[in-house]
């Protein structure tokens, strides 16, 4: 699931890798992370069917700008998901918006 979340999430011109940078390119940029199982369907005492969840991170340089709206574009039509969060990050450096989904896609 993940490099086709990647591939997705690259489909918006940004630069998005896994897990995490070791420097920060220039915003806008992300990461995306599987984060475990989500709902699943038993039948007979087995797992016949099981969610997986993932977590799209996004910097960004500024609040009022077309780059969340972007990646939940190219989300629309492969995921669902939700908006989790926006964080105004404190770094005196940089100042991003910090946004925050959570993606499911069916799995195993």
């Amino acid at each position: 699931m993940l490099d086709r979340l990647l591939q997705v999430l690259r489909t918006t011109g940004y630069q998005f890798t896994a897990y995490r940078w070791d420097r920060n390119p220039p915003a806008p940029y992300g990461t995306a992370q599987l984060e475990g199982g989500a709902d699943s369907v038993a039948a007979d005492d087995r797992i016949i069917q099981q969610g997986i969840r993932a977590s799209v991170d996004l910097y960004a340089p500024n609040a009022q700008s077309s780059y969340p709206s972007a990646v939940q574009s190219v989300l629309d039509g492969a995921y669902a998901w939700r908006l989790n969060s926006v964080q105004y990050e404190d770094d005196a450096d940089t100042h991003l918006v910090h946004y925050e989904w959570i993606v499911e896609s069916e799995g195993l």
